[in-house]
């Protein structure tokens, strides 16, 4: 393993936002897909790594990727979130009720092209599991359900569980969950 994790700074913040600009539109299949989450501003990237869970994979003092988690009060506003939490008021994990006060909202995770497949996605969400596990026991996330390859990667890397699927404008996908209990 040729890069480190660590927890974002401050100084990684212009870094993070250019390598998320650089692979917003990655999960897009189709033509028509559609991305329901944005581009986090310079400010929203500092609020996370101030006040949620920022991570980042670095080699040769190059930030290759990164992955961050938020309370539910961070994403509330966004009409996409919203129906998830709506979704969480039904859904379980290892017959736990979840909710949004024992979940945080995972993602997204993102990793410069070259270096996919190399172990930094497992790392990293290893890494945030290790962080958050304090705070929350249980972490949610959605993938596109025509992203295979994204489902593959948490399912099979990262131990999430499908809870439940859902359509939102016009777009199917999948709300998974994973403990961070070890």
């Amino acid at each position: 393993m040729s890069f480190i994790i660590r927890k974002a700074l401050l100084t990684d913040v212009a870094a993070i936002v250019q390598l998320e600009r650089a692979h917003v539109d990655d999960e897009l299949v189709g033509s028509n897909s559609q991305l329901h989450a944005h581009s986090f501003t310079k400010a929203e990237v500092s609020q996370l790594i101030n006040q949620h869970w920022f991570i980042v994979a670095e080699e040769q003092g190059v930030i290759i990727g990164y992955v961050m988690a938020a309370k539910w009060s961070f994403f509330s506003a966004q009409p996409l979130y919203r129906h998830i939490i709506q979704k969480l008021k039904f859904a379980d994990l290892q017959g736990q009720a979840l909710s949004t006060t024992n979940t945080c909202q995972y993602g997204p995770v993102w990793i410069q092209e070259s270096k996919r497949g190399q172990g930094v996605f497992s790392a990293l969400v290893t890494e945030l599991k290790k962080q958050v596990a304090d705070t929350f026991p249980f972490m949610v996330t959605y993938v596109a359900a025509d992203n295979a390859r994204s489902l593959a990667a948490h399912q099979q890397k990262a131990a999430m569980t499908e809870i439940d699927q859902f359509s939102f404008e016009q777009r199917d996908y999948c709300l998974l969950a994973t403990t961070n209990i070890t």
